[in-house]
């Protein structure tokens, strides 16, 4: 099954689309003042990026959100491993939309 890998594959070029986005926007003075800085644009960006993404979500796992509750919840180290996991590539790019800043 080879899903894993279009899916990869798909996510590397949004993100590539996201930065070369996110530089756009950081060059436009009037943009950059109403954000309120770097920080700010990256949380709209991603808080965007959950809502568009969760369509395809709902739709290609929804039928699994059973399971990934009940082993979230059992599980201690698979609810460790996401918590740290999405915590560190928040903080990968938040340093990534900062560097795009300078």
């Amino acid at each position: 099954d080879k899903t894993a890998l279009y899916f990869g594959m798909a996510a590397n070029a949004f993100a590539a689309f996201k930065g070369s986005e996110n530089k756009k926007l950081m060059s436009d003075k009037h943009v950059k003042s109403r954000y309120g800085g770097v920080g700010n644009q990256y949380a709209v960006t991603e808080i965007l990026a959950f809502f568009i993404s969760l369509p395809v979500m709902v739709a290609t796992e929804g039928h699994m959100v059973g399971t990934y509750f009940k082993l979230f919840f059992d599980d201690y180290a698979v609810r460790f491993n996401l918590i740290a996991s999405g915590m560190a590539f928040y903080l990968y790019n938040e340093l990534a939309t900062m560097t795009i800043k300078s």
